[in-house]
């Protein structure tokens, strides 16, 4: 399997195979809730949730498995990892799309794209074994 454990890629490269289906996931949600006429920022919540929740699985099963702590026991940085994510998400979104007045889809892309680093830095300082 292209993500298993022992795989050629190494971290980043899984990590990133994982983001993308999150992404895929999340900007779909998104997109459907926006064209039919949902807020940018409730539309941005929803489909960032669902994402989210399909790339806690998947980042621990196949890009940090070996963690210090188990995801019901560190599930709480789990949550304070993804709601700064998702409020930075959002402050992205905001000033992407009413500031900049960047079309709310590439707004989505741009904000996801910055947190994308970001995420991946916070999970690497957090959950990498020592």
């Amino acid at each position: 399997m292209l993500l298993r454990k022992r795989s050629i890629f190494n971290a980043p490269i899984r990590y990133t195979i994982v983001v993308i289906i999150g992404f895929c996931v999340d900007f779909s949600i998104y997109s459907g809730l926006v064209w039919g006429g949902l807020s940018i920022y409730v539309a941005n919540v929803i489909g960032f949730t669902a994402g989210a929740m399909i790339n806690v699985w998947l980042i621990r099963r196949f890009v940090f498995p070996d963690v210090r702590f188990k995801l019901m026991q560190d599930i709480g940085l789990t949550l304070i990892s993804n709601g700064f994510m998702l409020l930075v998400g959002l402050l992205l979104l905001y000033l992407f799309a009413e500031l900049m007045g960047i079309d709310a889809y590439l707004a989505k892309i741009l904000a996801n794209g910055t947190t994308f680093v970001l995420n991946y830095l916070t999970r690497a300082t957090l959950f990498r074994s020592k």
